[in-house]
């Protein structure tokens, strides 16, 4: 059986790692906030500025990647079974993002002007997708599908699969920001801002909801 070749070892690493990228994609299809944030970004300030925070999503989900595909019960249900903590955390980093595009002063790319630091906004991204527990549920339940669910420690080929969920998530926030990027100083600063606050006021109404609906559940 497939999940016996993987527990063995005898599997191939290589379509291994294929149908991990394919995982980390299909994850990042989406259009969450990071997505929508990065799109935004690439129009403003063009392509590298809005790719290079995109690295701490990158990140963070090839660590859940491994986590399930080396099926640490432990942190499974940590993470599953405080999943209210988890999105009240996510909320309120959204709102506290959508609060910031909000209050940025107006473009006017003629001079500089205030944005997201990178790093700042590199962290804010690597502890948004920690704390949506429903990705490590998606990342779960593809590799049950792919019956890749061992519980045994494989610890190299957990690796193998967090490099793949990597670069699938990585493939994904390459063309968002090539695509939106290709618009970069060709729309007007009007346009622009009126993008900016659009994406603020979405983070905050997407923020309110979620806690509205996590309290209603509670």
């Amino acid at each position: 059986m497939f999940a016996q070749s993987f527990l063995s070892g005898a599997y191939p690493a290589s379509s291994l790692f294929i149908m991990s990228v394919v995982v980390g994609f299909a994850a990042a299809l989406p259009l969450g906030p990071i997505s929508i944030l990065t799109l935004q970004r690439a129009m403003t300030v063009g392509f590298w500025r809005a790719f290079w925070p995109t690295l701490g999503a990158v990140v963070a989900d090839g660590l859940l990647g491994f986590v399930a595909a080396l099926g640490s019960g432990f942190i499974t249900a940590f993470v599953l079974g405080n999943g209210l903590w988890f999105k009240l955390l996510g909320s309120g980093l959204m709102l506290a993002m959508g609060a910031k595009l909000l209050t940025l002063r107006p473009i006017d790319r003629a001079v500089p002007g205030e944005d997201f630091g990178t790093l700042q906004l590199t962290a804010l991204n690597f502890t948004l997708v920690l704390s949506n527990p429903l990705t490590l549920a998606f990342f779960l339940a593809a590799f049950t599908f792919l019956s890749l669910d061992s519980v045994h420690n494989i610890l190299d080929r957990s690796f193998v699969v967090a490099s793949g969920v990597s670069l699938g998530t990585l493939i994904w926030f390459v063309l968002i920001c090539g695509a939106a990027g290709i618009f970069h100083q060709k729309v007007g600063d009007v346009f622009l801002n009126r993008a900016r606050a659009g994406v603020g006021g979405l983070f905050v109404i997407m923020a309110l909801t979620s806690v509205a609906l996590v309290l209603m559940a509670g």
